[in-house]
């Protein structure tokens, strides 16, 4: 999915922020406005403008690993839904890291949950896919892409009853 976003014009972090949160009540997900906050090119900016671009794409993926460690918290006590909410709404949000999709993969597989489980891996790949067509480079994400198209396999053996 493409999305085109142009930042306002007032490059403030209040309207930096506003100007995100009105990006993701039309669904464009919060990582895509974290990537895209910090994709201009930083010599026609000015030091003000940079700093405030920096810290609205430090509060905005603040939230998504906020929710990431929240997640791992209630597992460890025991509270798989409401860990599952918050790694849910990462998932929505698009976060990079494989954290959210991992734990989602891993809980649903255990409640043999397997279509959930694979609609989480197919979410990460596509994730990746962008990320990596983009011209990500992290050289994590294709290993971990991989990974996760294993996982599917798998999973999708699972559902049909095969070894």
């Amino acid at each position: 999915m493409a999305w085109t976003l142009s930042v306002p014009n007032s490059r403030t972090k209040k309207t930096l922020l506003e100007w995100a949160h009105e990006q993701m009540k039309h669904g464009v997900p919060r990582q895509v406005i974290c990537d895209h906050l910090l994709a201009k090119d930083s010599s026609l900016m000015s030091l003000e403008e940079l700093e405030a671009a920096s810290k609205a794409e430090s509060e905005l993926f603040g939230v998504m690993v906020e929710r990431n460690l929240k997640g791992k918290s209630l597992e460890s006590a025991g509270k798989l839904d409401k860990a599952i909410e918050l790694y849910e709404a990462n998932v929505v949000d698009w976060f990079s890291g494989n954290h959210p999709y991992d734990r989602l993969r891993i809980i649903y597989t255990k409640r043999k949950q397997y279509a959930e489980a694979i609609r989480v891996c197919r979410a990460f790949v596509t994730v990746a896919d962008t990320l990596l067509e983009q011209g990500s480079k992290r050289g994590d994400l294709a290993p971990k892409r991989e990974k996760f198209i294993q996982w599917i396999e798998k999973l999708e053996q699972e559902i049909h009853g095969e070894p």
